[in-house]
């Protein structure tokens, strides 16, 4: 399962509503626009103007601020960092209990690599044929440190 940070920016005005989803990293995923149509104006506003938040860096400095806060409501689902989530994500289901166990032991910080670093290593596995690892030798050998895109 992929693990994005959605925005969701509600007018306070119109009551239209736009869906941005970022990537772990900060890179727009999508942009959507769940109810309304783009007038436009806010097309002008959104593109043309510089404001559309293409990064989440963009999204926290410009949209959060306190003048679009005034216009806009601005709610914000941080993705689930779990050992079901990674789980999934990684597909290889062998060894639950070990690679569980392994996860637990893992700062915050090193289980968002472990989301970060699957996506590579599993295109590097295709290219280089080589098998898949446990995801717990993946997380005790910390394999998520290792540059997958570049291998």
């Amino acid at each position: 399962m992929e693990q994005l940070t959605t925005y969701t920016v509600k007018s306070k005005v119109n009551g239209f509503i736009w869906l941005f989803k970022y990537y772990l990293k900060g890179d727009l995923k999508s942009f959507e626009v769940l109810d309304g149509q783009l007038s436009q104006k806010q097309i002008v506003w959104l593109f043309a103007s510089s404001n559309f938040p293409a990064t989440e860096n963009i999204m926290k400095k410009i949209w959060m601020s306190k003048s679009l806060k005034d216009n806009f409501e601005i709610s914000v689902s941080m993705p689930e960092i779990n050992f079901e989530n990674l789980w999934s994500l990684y597909g290889h289901k062998v060894s639950k209990f070990d690679s569980e166990k392994a996860f637990n032991k893992l700062k915050e910080a090193d289980r968002i690599k472990c989301f970060l670093a699957v996506p590579s290593y599993q295109k590097y596995l295709i290219k280089s044929r080589i098998a898949i690892a446990h995801l717990s030798t993946f997380i005790n050998r910390q394999y998520y440190n290792d540059d997958w895109s570049k291998a």
